[in-house]
């Protein structure tokens, strides 16, 4: 007998009855399972717009955000729109993060843009956590970042450092050199050939350079509409010509990546293979395209960066200066340059690397990760949906770990310490990341 053969049986009143005398039940049940709930404190949020309102004014939002767990602490609850976002902003609160709690906390968000530019999730940094995030995960820190590849890096750094040396000694002492653009093309010229085996530099593909193709790509995997209102955000995106501008940032990537794949179709057996050759063999065409896209997005503007900040803070420390101008005089000698073995042995330029990446970290923040089993993150309780934004410019400028002046370019602070950037067993500073979906090359 199915179920609506017996409720056939059952008088109407009866049903009645005994539904009115079972909802206060549930009313007190709710009431009680929400009181036991403790969500991490926040600033009061306004109906629909949550505390978007609270980013508004001329600082950047990490700044912002930096300000405010001043108030409400190292673990602070906020709503952008209806979305939950906890934001994290102490090394203890990042460690429960990133290693007591890193299975439960180690999805990626969902975004239409993320799902397009990774071709439906077939790469390393977007995919959620599975098997198959495994497996391209280790081809990208093997094919591309393995022993094998970094001979290459060497040699093509070094023949790229003696152009940019050349270019820099040609002007006179009152011209102006720009960092950006210079760091801009070595890094371009370096990553492309190591990867594509060939340098794009200022080559355009459908009216933009590889560059302006990373540079829109990394602007739409920011938040749209769609992320923070999931109920009207489509229509406003689909309204406001988002959904039409990610479609053409989509077309400009897939190009650029197809032809640089039908290139490689075409070389001989006796031409150096490169990274695009050694993933062909065992990976779809679209897993290919999502791990050449984690490598131009993910080394392209974040590298030459942070290198423009290192050279930035180096110019404005003269005692810095002299400091590792010395050092690099006593290595090079009577030798015409630095090599690469100099350079693995240079312990005051090891501390300025650090410092920058304490100071300057690549982004401000990680990669948002997404809650996926209830847990909690210092006491308080974080929710299934919940998006965590681990703040790494705040920690590397937390004045509980790092006490003197804690704002101010001083690499002595690195001098007879053993800590590392990799967020191992130490996250005072967390620049690539921790646990499991920290970069793979750290």
């Amino acid at each position: 007998m199915d179920m609506v053969n017996i409720l056939s049986f059952i008088p109407s009143w009866f049903l009645s009855i005994t539904l009115l005398l079972f909802l206060p039940y549930i009313f007190i049940h709710n009431i009680r399972r929400k009181s036991s709930i403790k969500l991490p404190p926040g600033p009061r949020r306004l109906p629909i717009i949550g505390n978007l309102h609270q980013l508004l004014g001329n600082e950047g939002i990490h700044q912002t955000l930096w300000k405010l767990s001043h108030i409400y602490g190292p673990a602070m609850l906020l709503h952008f729109g209806s979305q939950p976002f906890l934001v994290i902003s102490s090394s203890e609160m990042a460690s429960e993060v990133l290693r007591t709690h890193d299975q439960k906390l180690c999805s990626r968000p969902y975004s239409q843009a993320s799902k397009r530019l990774s071709f439906d999730y077939m790469d390393a940094a977007f995919s959620p956590y599975s098997d198959h995030w495994k497996h391209m995960r280790k081809v990208l820190a093997s094919e591309f970042l393995g022993a094998k590849r970094s001979r290459l890096y060497k040699n093509v750094m070094e023949i790229e450092m003696e152009g940019v040396v050349r270019s820099v000694t040609s002007h006179t002492s009152s011209t102006i050199v720009n960092l950006d653009d210079m760091f801009s093309s070595i890094v371009n010229e370096v990553v492309c050939k190591v990867a594509f085996g060939d340098s794009y530099g200022e080559k355009k593909f459908n009216g933009m350079t590889l560059k302006e193709i990373v540079d829109e790509s990394l602007v739409m995997l920011g938040v749209s509409f769609s992320d923070i209102f999931p109920t009207f955000g489509p229509i406003l995106d689909r309204l406001s010509g988002w959904n039409r501008r990610l479609e053409t940032c989509f077309s400009h990537l897939d190009g650029f990546l197809q032809m640089v794949i039908d290139q490689h179709e075409t070389k001989t057996s006796d031409q150096e293979k490169d990274f695009v050759d050694d993933c062909s063999s065992g990976l779809t065409t679209y897993e290919v395209k999502a791990l050449l896209m984690n490598v131009i997005e993910g080394a392209l503007d974040t590298t030459a960066i942070t290198m423009v900040w290192a050279f930035s803070e180096i110019v404005k420390n003269p005692r810095v200066m002299q400091k590792l101008q010395n050092e690099i005089r006593s290595f090079i000698g009577r030798k015409a340059s630095l090599h690469e073995s100099d350079v693995a042995n240079m312990a005051y330029l090891k501390m300025v690397v650090k410092e920058t990446l304490r100071l300057h970290p690549p982004a401000p923040f990680l990669m948002a990760r997404e809650c996926v089993s209830h847990c909690q993150i210092g006491g308080y309780d974080v929710l299934p949906g919940t998006r965590v934004m681990v703040s790494s410019w705040g920690i590397g400028r937390d004045p509980r770990n790092w006490k003197e002046s804690p704002t101010q370019f001083c690499p002595e602070r690195f001098e007879n310490t053993p800590l590392e950037y990799f967020g191992g067993s130490s996250f005072d500073m967390i620049p690539f990341g921790g646990g499991k979906k920290r970069l793979p090359w750290v």
